[in-house]
């Protein structure tokens, strides 16, 4: 009798392990998803237009970044700089950008304050304005360096646009 009242209470234990330590890799809802593709797409054709380009330099401690902007933007517009952790959403962080550069710099400098980012090989940057008209992002391989490029997918517009040639 004690074989089957153990599983039994393994059995409820897991239940209870996998409702409360979910993970939110799979999206719920694929259509939605898949209709937001498009603008998605727009906002690095916008980039690309416009020349935005960015340097992002992160520090030691993982918990502070300058950001150097360049290309055809409202400068006076709030930047946002999301850092996104490659499997879990709940360590993703959004910051607000603080314009350091004085008017008229080739290049606008910003200052981003953040919670220490845990480790992980990995993660994602993107620099979007903050009406959501463009964005910039690339990976960010942790092991070569605390520097990351943002640049548009150029490859992509130029490859779309050559076979509709």
């Amino acid at each position: 009798m004690a074989g089957p009242i153990f599983v039994v209470i393994a059995s409820v234990s897991m239940f209870f392990v996998a409702k409360f330590s979910m993970t939110d890799l799979v999206t719920d809802d694929y259509y939605k998803d898949g209709k937001h593709i498009d603008i998605q797409l727009h906002r690095d054709e916008e980039a690309s237009k416009r020349r935005i380009q960015a340097q992002v330099l992160i520090s030691p401690d993982m918990n502070a970044a300058k950001v150097f902007v360049s290309g055809d933007f409202d400068r006076k517009q709030p930047l946002k700089l999301l850092l996104m952790h490659p499997a879990r959403k709940v360590d993703d962080q959004t910051v607000t950008l603080k314009a350091v550069s004085p008017e008229g710099a080739a290049k606008a400098e910003y200052d981003a304050v953040f919670k220490p980012l845990p480790n992980a090989n990995h993660w994602y940057v993107r620099l979007e304005d903050g009406t959501g008209v463009w964005r910039v992002e690339n990976k960010w391989l942790v092991s070569q360096g605390n520097a990351v490029s943002l640049t548009p997918p150029d490859k992509l517009f130029n490859g779309a646009a050559s076979s509709a040639k």
